[in-house]
């Protein structure tokens, strides 16, 4: 431990304000006898960290009149921080500059704390940060995003205020029996009433933006069609993956080095490693409901007539994505950096800087640069997304112009051409086993964040979509649907429960093997299973699971409810969530982020600490994201609906003078 004491003589000095000065009493300092070093840096060493990822007592530091520095020790494959106490005459940009650098990692090399941690001074990165002054500069990105939230909030809550005037300017507040009294006076009923010039009537942009009318709409937790009911809980649990998976990452880099590699072959890396395939049941529910959405008899009518109302569609999607995504990393870049402090704070740089521009993220192509100038970290699955949701509209235009049967073929084809590019890419590369693919440098551009190898499960739910439709239209038109022949057939054989059995056994079951079926092989030293079978495993992984959660819902798309289906995954709080979902994605890690990094204590990786994180990371974003959703989403959503049916409205035929 004595060791650990080196590295708080580099900023132990009593020099004046003067680099060149505090960097020659610092050699001085090290040429001392030890008893005289240990004399100096006792009254620091006891407010400074005692170990490698320990940060001290940083307030009782400042409240002694001294300084505290903490310090990113950058060894490339992964990195370490530290936080000491030392005199006020020596700041961080002293360490910093370039004969401190050289200094400092003279002193680890020749004190013997480079063997102790197995660094190589001379390879590694030291970054010091000062916590009393690591703030970004205020510019005027900020001011406007700050601008901008202002003039939404006061949007939303103008309604509310107008209503109040309202009635506090009548003489009593209207109630329902207003309505009732004047619908019975009035030979033209009830709407007559509610049109009473006497009564508050918002105009159109302030209905759109009511936080009244929107929080309405999304409490309304009415089932619309009881063969979806399983969907509100696969959004929730599939949320709930990302923000476990992403609490453990954000803990995992930031905790201590020594408790990750102990906790590396045990279930905790096992199952972070499987919240992975969360990302690919949003590509899945996506797929279907693009399917499902736009195959419909009448919208297939409409574009069948006219193939230009498909820029709708289009313009309608980015309407839904653009103006919270955007909000969301100018919130992210320009206002979250000043919500924290401490001497941990400095590694929100990982998640809120935008070195390379957010223009790529708004125009969904920041997977075609390779350049690792990552903005809004998270945001990729959108770009994907969107991808993919233009790509797919081929077979759905195809679909509408009646070429129903090629339709479904094509995406068949596409299925199969992009589990041969998976398999293709898993080869090249040498992608293998969840797990050990960590270290690979080509796995998150060349796979993790490419559409087409991620394409598979959102093809899948788009076929599943599309055949869902034609079944809830086989009703009406009597034409037979693959999903109504499967329901008739266990419906007649009196097969329903083994149906069911079935469906959830084999679904289940697939998914379990791939979640849990790799421990045994991740924990062997040496590999058992082959490469050619790891590179098959990496390929099809993704798309068996999704074809798994598609035989989890397939009794419940042809009608046969059970408690799973019709009672746990379609409870209130997921019916909730599943709302919002699109909303608490987009807040949940700058939520994650604020909680793991504004300790003054580097988290533990615990369990205990890790299901704390996660449920109070839950808890919240729900809680913003309902805000987002009332501030941002629905408001636009209410805007882009009433663009489009201006669009789409007939013109009228105008009646000339002959006539």
């Amino acid at each position: 431990m004595l060791n650990l004491l080196f590295i708080l003589m580099i900023s132990i000095c009593s020099a004046a304000n003067n680099t060149s000065v505090c960097l020659e009493k610092l050699k001085e300092l090290i040429e001392l006898p030890f008893d005289e070093q240990l004399e100096t840096i006792l009254p620091y060493y006891y407010l400074s960290g005692d170990w490698v990822g320990k940060f001290g007592y940083y307030d009782r530091c400042q409240r002694k009149d001294h300084s505290y520095t903490s310090v990113e020790i950058d060894q490339q494959l992964y990195k370490q921080y530290y936080g000491f106490c030392h005199s006020n005459q020596c700041q961080a940009k002293d360490f910093n500059s370039k004969d401190g650098q050289e200094t400092i990692k003279k002193l680890l090399n020749d004190s013997g704390i480079a063997n102790l941690f197995k660094i190589d001074p001379y390879t590694l990165t030291l970054n010091f940060y000062d916590p009393s002054t690591y703030f970004p500069q205020l510019g005027w990105e900020t001011y406007v995003t700050s601008g901008v939230l202002l003039i939404l909030f006061i949007m939303i809550i103008m309604d509310p205020i107008l209503r109040f005037v309202t009635a506090c300017q009548s003489k009593h507040t209207p109630d329902v029996r207003d309505r009732r009294s004047s619908s019975l006076q009035s030979p033209y009923g009830l709407r007559e009433g509610l049109q009473d010039k006497s009564q508050y009537q918002p105009t159109s942009i302030i209905k759109d933006f009511s936080i009244i009318v929107n929080y309405n709409k999304i409490i309304n937790l009415k089932t619309i069609d009881p063969n979806l009911t399983i969907f509100n809980g696969i959004r929730a649990i599939s949320f709930m993956m990302v923000a476990y998976g992403h609490v453990n990452e954000m803990t995992a880099i930031s905790t201590y080095i020594n408790e990750v590699n102990l906790q590396y072959k045990s279930w905790v890396i096992i199952i972070l490693y499987d919240m992975m395939y969360a990302v690919d049941i949003f590509f899945w529910v996506g797929g279907f409901f693009l399917g499902y959405v736009m195959c419909e008899e009448r919208k297939a009518k409409t574009l069948h007539q006219k193939p230009s109302s498909i820029f709708l569609s289009i313009t309608h999607r980015l309407m839904r994505i653009w103006p919270c995504y955007l909000l969301c990393i100018a919130i992210n870049s320009y206002i979250i950096p000043y919500l924290g402090s401490g001497p941990r704070w400095f590694l929100e740089e990982r998640a809120t800087q935008c070195p390379g521009g957010a223009w790529k993220n708004a125009l969904f192509i920041d997977n075609f640069y390779e350049d690792w100038l990552i903005c809004f970290g998270w945001g990729w699955y959108l770009t994907c997304d969107f991808q993919l949701f233009l790509t797919c509209l081929i077979p759905i235009i195809i679909y509408c112009f009646d070429y129903k049967v090629f339709s479904k073929i094509l995406i068949i084809l596409m299925i199969i051409g992009t589990l041969g590019w998976a398999y293709y890419l898993s080869v090249h590369y040498d992608f293998l086993i969840p797990g050990r693919n960590t270290y690979n440098p080509n796995y998150y551009y060349k796979f993790y964040v490419s559409s087409y190898a991620r394409a598979p499960p959102y093809f899948l739910g788009l076929l599943i979509g599309i055949l869902y439709r034609e079944f809830k239209q086989s009703k009406k038109s009597g034409q037979a649907a693959y999903l109504q022949q499967f329901r008739d057939y266990a419906q007649r054989n009196g097969q329903r429960l083994i149906m069911q059995l079935c469906c959830y056994g084999l679904g289940f079951g697939i998914m379990s093997y791939l979640f849990f079926g790799w421990k045994k092989e991740f924990n062997q030293i040496e590999m058992s299973w082959p490469k050619w079978y790891q590179h098959i495993y990496h390929a099809f992984c993704r798309f068996l699971f999704t074809f798994g959660l598609t035989l989890i819902v397939l009794p419940n798309l042809v009608g046969a409810y059970d408690l799973l289906n019709s009672k746990f995954m379609n409870n209130t709080l997921f019916k909730f969530m599943a709302k919002i979902s699109f909303t608490m994605y987009l807040v949940h890690l700058m939520i994650i982020l604020i909680l793991t990094e504004t300790f003054y204590e580097t988290p533990t990786f615990a369990q205990l600490d890790l299901i704390t994180c996660f449920v109070c990371a839950v808890v919240l974003s729900i809680f913003f994201g309902l805000f987002l959703s009332l501030l941002v989403e629905l408001p636009f959503g209410n805007l882009d609906t009433r663009l489009i049916k201006i669009m789409m409205r007939p013109k009228r035929k105008v009646d000339t003078l002959l006539d």
